[in-house]
């Protein structure tokens, strides 16, 4: 590997939404080039009715869906396309009515279209409106000459994307490869980003069970059917599907294995594809509907061979997480070994395990919820047949079956960084928020109701939510095991807040990684904005502090702790005298070091090693984050507190001990392993 590279290849094996989450991620990055393969063998609902209408087309809606991700989403004109793009007819819709909505897209006669519509061709350049309007007059006049023939297409529930894309198929002299690279240029997409598997034959999948009943069609195969598991996959041509397997109600004499055998065909590979194997330093198979989206890619000629061939590539097998139609009894011990089925053709091409594939992602399925682990692909460790050296056991999920791709993509990103020799940037992706718990039954509901209702998406990101408690005695526990999303974990009892906190930050998945408290002491909508300040200004650290917005400090703190004028002078002029050492030994004065609400990015956080188990955690990681030259940022939060009676907890023993590290920290020699990772984690 060069040493002046500055970008890695990636390939992505992919299906249609499988690797959504993931395809955003990858895209995220600067320095990568990602190319994303599929096969486009789909032939349901409507996407099946398109290809009988216009024989030699293989399916359009995985190449409509990749599109849409891949474009660009800057401007007003894009996100308008891909609106048009998704948008779908109604189901039961009369032909009439179709046609007459088609006629307006090509006469540019917007008054005629509902409103959203027309709005929407209101955004687009001319050039784009003029390219809409010419691939729908094409598809057009091809379905009326189909109709004076006596051939007929139902509209119904149709996207008008894949109607697009059947025009640019008429107009592209029906060849599928260069029509994608049409489709692409229309779409402001790189040509060679999008890629399919085989040369555009119009080939059909069939697959066999082991019950020894037949799924006849890709659109089956995806569908509810028998638990009975796949055992193999077929590809058969045009001609044979159509006039010995497609519309037969019963199977002919002998069964349709024997047709289906007689007629199964090996493609071809897309030249396009062997070179983008052949180039990439990442090759990933993707999760999604395996035995349609992924496996029939891999049974492609050539296909095996050229990821054989690329020696210096690391390639990942994205495991599935939950169960779908077409694998409800599969384990993850069957998908891989179906895997390796589908590279060998079915034993004919010697290539080995280890020439495919260098790593597994695998679903972790240890949950209390028996009923959430059913629905989750479960995976052996005795029974695997590859060497679990190369297994990776994690939690992947961001939300029910979807993959936290952002998540996924550090880990692919680590995995490559070992071996190459360049600096990856590491991109935010996801904030962990670490709840901290010690009898909060009265509040921790509500709080954690409204962090999971906090929307980070427009920031680019995920959340993740993670309970520690430390040893409550109160309902605290039942109500976050109780709360969907949220992951829970528990300390020794009486371990502290600190060891709580720690407990989170090992556990947590983020790039970011945030604090907030189960008293409702605090807004969660003000961690928004901490967030975001880690996001989009790149910042490190940053504070929420209480001291700014405060109206009168005295009057605040005898709403707490009454007539009790022991806690009132240490509470008022302990966090003063906190903030002025921090001055005096660090230079650098904090307002509010121990604020309950506080974010990292998390490798910098994760480097800092951490040993304080109770309330000083706080002025620890303030003391190693000066240190270390990190700045910190604080914003002012608004903060409404408990007093004793409510159950606030801090006590005098709590700011002696803060102070003291503070005064520990500074004069601690620190190893150097511990300042080179610090740095590093400061670099990324």
């Amino acid at each position: 590997m060069a040493e002046n590279l500055t970008r890695i290849n990636v390939v992505l094996f992919s299906g249609g939404s499988g690797t959504h989450s993931i395809t955003e991620a990858v895209l995220r990055h600067p320095q990568i080039r990602l190319r994303i393969l599929i096969n486009a063998y789909d032939d349901g609902h409507s996407t099946g009715r398109l290809r009988k209408f216009i024989p030699g087309m293989l399916g359009p809606s995985d190449v409509r869906k990749n599109i849409s991700r891949l474009m660009p989403q800057t401007e007003r004109c894009h996100k308008s396309m891909q609106l048009l793009a998704d948008h779908r007819l109604p189901v039961g819709i009369a032909k009439p009515d179709a046609l007459s909505f088609l006629d307006a897209i090509a006469e540019g006669e917007r008054r005629k279209l509902p409103t959203k519509l027309a709005d929407a061709f209101k955004m687009l350049t001319l050039a784009q409106s003029e390219e809409y309007r010419s691939l729908v007059a094409t598809f057009l006049a091809y379905f009326r000459e189909e109709e004076k023939a006596g051939r007929h297409f139902d509209f119904t529930d149709c996207a008008l994307g894949n109607i697009l894309f059947a025009g640019c198929f008429l107009q592209n002299g029906r060849d599928f490869n260069r029509t994608i690279r049409a489709f692409s240029r229309f779409y402001e997409v790189a040509e060679d980003t999008l890629l399919n598997i085989t040369q555009g034959e119009s080939l059909f999948l069939v697959a066999e069970k082991e019950d020894g009943s037949m799924l006849l069609a890709e659109g089956d195969i995806v569908a509810s059917q028998s638990s009975a598991k796949i055992s193999n996959l077929y590809l058969i041509d045009e001609q044979t599907y159509r006039t010995s397997v497609e519309n037969k109600s019963e199977a002919p004499p002998g069964g349709w294995l024997p047709i289906v055998l007689r007629a199964n065909i090996t493609p071809e590979a897309n030249p396009e594809a062997v070179q983008a194997i052949a180039e990439a330093d990442l090759i990933v198979y993707g999760p999604g509907t395996q035995h349609s989206s992924l496996f029939p890619s891999y049974m492609t000629r050539s296909v095996a061979e050229a990821i054989a061939a690329n020696k210096m590539a690391d390639k990942i097998f994205v495991g599935n997480i939950v169960r779908d139609h077409d694998m409800q009894e599969d384990t993850i011990n069957d998908l891989a070994r179906k895997f390796m089925h589908a590279m060998t053709r079915n034993e004919r091409v010697d290539v080995g395990w280890t020439d495919c594939v260098t790593h597994f992602f695998v679903q972790s399925t240890e949950y209390n919820d028996s009923g959430r682990q059913a629905r989750y692909i479960p995976f052996d460790p005795g029974k695997f047949m590859y060497s679990l050296d190369t297994v990776r056991v994690r939690d992947w999920e961001v939300s029910e079956g979807q993959h936290a791709g952002g998540y996924v993509f550090n880990e692919l990103r680590e995995i490559v960084q070992a071996r190459i020799d360049i600096q990856l940037q590491g991109v935010q992706h996801m904030v962990s928020i670490i709840v901290p718990v010690l009898n909060e039954g009265s509040t921790l509901e509500e709080v954690l109701k409204t962090l999971l209702v906090l929307d980070f998406h427009t920031l680019g990101i995920t959340k993740e939510l993670i309970v520690v408690d430390g040893g409550s005695t109160d309902r605290s526990q039942e109500i976050a095991q109780s709360v969907r999303s949220v992951r829970f974990h528990e300390t020794a009892p009486g371990a502290g807040r600190g060891a709580a906190l720690k407990l989170g930050i090992e556990k947590a998945r983020g790039s970011m990684i945030a604090f907030f408290p189960a008293d409702r002491e605090y807004r969660t909508e003000d961690l928004f904005t901490l967030v975001r300040s880690l996001v989009q200004s790149k910042y490190y650290a940053v504070f929420g502090t209480r001291a700014v917005k405060v109206r009168d400090l005295s009057e605040q703190l005898k709403t707490i702790y009454g007539n009790n004028k022991t806690l009132y002078f240490t509470s008022k002029y302990g966090g003063i005298l906190l903030s002025i050492t921090t001055l005096l030994l660090y230079n650098r004065y904090i307002t509010d070091v121990l604020t309950s609400v506080k974010a990292f990015d998390g490798p910098l956080l994760r480097s800092l090693r951490l040993d304080a188990d109770g309330r000083n955690l706080d002025t620890e990681i303030f003391a190693k984050l000066a240190r270390n030259h990190v700045y910190i940022l604080e914003l002012p939060v608004d903060y409404h507190p408990r007093t004793r009676a409510q159950g606030k907890k801090i006590t005098m023993a709590d700011g002696l001990k803060c102070l003291l590290t503070l005064f520990r920290c500074r004069f601690q020699s620190q190893p150097e392993a511990a300042q080179l990772e610090a740095k590093n984690a400061f670099r990324r």
